[in-house]
């Protein structure tokens, strides 16, 4: 399933183009086509690859899903590969979920393949309907736009983690406990995937920064520069909260380690004290006929009271020790 565009000076806006017709207008130098494609079939592949003069490796990249961004040459065009960011994680309590978009480039062509819905093509086919101009200034002009709206949908998922990882870090030393590590880890899970999203954009937009492609006018390189530094600023981001979230599990570690320490001190003390108060105990209870304590009637209170000056005086000990 596809929509197609269709601009030129002369005749303006038209859609839903049939094969012929796009057939017809890619060999003006002036016509600008613009081909979304959501799935593709068999019967796509062959006006793909007859109108579009597409390689099979390019075709093989639609149809098969792609772990990183990547940029590639071929003759007539240049193919990129991006990411979108689909859902929310940080808001909605789901995943970070990122789509993959496809992008074929050519003098007078763009083609954008995905395989689900995504609200940066859903925009920009918006502004298309209502005339916007980015179709006017050229297919490399077009593709800005696309990414463009790609990388803005970054931003506010990025602003919600980062004001999650300040929350967490102030419930971690507020009374963190098994939940708080939960979050802290499904947290570094959701920024790593992030990072593996944005890392290689950037890397891609670099390339084309660097004047590498015919298809991109250098006076337009300038807003290629902007998304660029849109993916810098991301990944820094990113990188700082990565940051704070590993220090954050470090200081974990070492608030349930110390509050484990803390526990077994107050456990150890007990049992020091009980060990002298075991010992006068076992005395008096052991089985001997001749024991001039047992027949004094001063003899119960005696051994209380000096098992009380002995838990009084080792509490003491250990007070001026600052071992309490």
């Amino acid at each position: 399933m596809y929509e197609s565009f269709l601009y030129h000076p002369a005749r303006g806006l038209k859609t839903g183009l049939s094969v012929d017709e796009m057939s017809e207008a890619i060999k003006d130098d002036q016509s600008l086509i613009w081909l979304d494609m959501l799935d593709i079939e068999d019967s796509d592949i062959d006006f793909l690859t007859s109108v579009f003069n597409l390689h099979e490796l390019t075709i093989e990249d639609f149809i098969m899903p792609n772990a990183r961004p990547k940029i590639e040459k071929f003759k007539g065009y240049f193919f990129l590969i991006a990411f979108s960011l689909e859902s929310n994680g940080a808001d909605t309590g789901e995943k970070v979920k990122t789509a993959e978009l496809d992008c074929c480039l050519g003098k007078n062509f763009l083609i954008t393949f995905h395989s689900c819905p995504l609200n940066s093509i859903a925009i920009c086919k918006e502004r298309t309907r209502r005339q916007s101009p980015m179709m006017m200034h050229g297919a490399d002009m077009l593709l800005y736009s696309i990414m463009d709206s790609c990388i803005d949908g970054y931003f506010p998922v990025i602003q919600k983690f980062d004001s999650f990882v300040d929350e967490i870090s102030d419930e971690l030393f507020g009374a963190p406990n098994k939940d708080t590590l939960k979050k802290i880890y499904n947290l570094k899970n959701e920024i790593m995937c992030l990072k593996r999203a944005i890392g290689p954009q950037a890397d891609v937009m670099s390339s084309i920064v660097r004047g590498d492609f015919e298809f991109i006018s250098p006076a337009n390189v300038i807003y290629y520069r902007n998304i660029y530094d849109n993916l810098v600023r991301l990944n820094d981001t990113i990188n700082a909260s990565r940051d704070v979230i590993t220090g954050a599990m470090e200081a974990y570690t070492s608030l349930i380690s110390n509050r484990l320490n803390e526990v077994m001190k107050t456990l150890t003390i007990i049992a020091t004290i009980m060990m002298p108060l075991t010992l006068v105990a076992s005395i008096y209870g052991m089985n001997f006929k001749h024991m001039p304590e047992l027949d004094s009637k001063f003899g119960y209170p005696v051994v209380i009271s000096i098992m009380a000056i002995i838990t009084i005086s080792m509490l003491a000990f250990f007070k001026r020790r600052n071992w309490l």
